[in-house]
């Protein structure tokens, strides 16, 4: 089997304005994910590099050559439970990115002791669901009308949990 052109490494401070291009990227979409464009790009830089520094939350990034294609962030890494947020480019989706991003964080977590991983997914999103599912995350709670939308609508979304198991 031939190696992916790709590879997974840990986030550091250097990467969050690729990460914001990219997380922009996927929020033009307006499909995927709760962020919606247009937002405060410097803003959201800054507050994603405070939270790297000040290690609320670590990730890993997938890298094909020197650019960015996919991105997974664990937020609120100090309790038991941190949640997981991920993006892939359009471009890359269904070349096993999203889960080798997950393999980096359920083997974060159980290097940490944490007893599960939580992530919270569009209930239409099935590709993202398998990929969920194939991983061990199973549905928790239907939040109905949980991510509000500019437009005054509001998404359901369905909340998923990973135990974590001792290995």
């Amino acid at each position: 089997m031939a190696r992916p052109a790709w590879t997974i490494r840990p986030t550091g401070e250097r990467d969050v304005g690729p990460v914001v291009e990219l997380l922009a990227e996927v929020a033009r979409e307006g499909r995927f994910i709760a962020t919606e464009w247009p937002f405060d790009v410097d803003a959201r830089t800054q507050a994603m590099r405070d939270a790297i520094l000040e290690r609320r939350a670590v990730g890993w990034v997938a890298e094909d050559g020197r650019r960015i294609v996919g991105d997974l962030r664990l937020w609120d890494i100090a309790g038991p439970e941190p949640e997981l947020g991920m993006i892939v480019r359009a471009s890359h989706r269904g070349r096993g990115i999203g889960a080798a991003l997950i393999a980096a964080a359920l083997a974060w977590a159980r290097a940490n002791g944490k007893p599960a991983l939580m992530l919270r997914v569009f209930p239409d999103n099935e590709t993202a669901l398998a990929l969920y599912r194939a991983h061990g995350f199973v549905e928790v709670e239907l939040q109905r009308r949980a991510v509000p939308r500019r437009d005054g609508t509001a998404r359901d979304a369905l909340l998923m949990r990973c135990e974590i198991a001792e290995r």
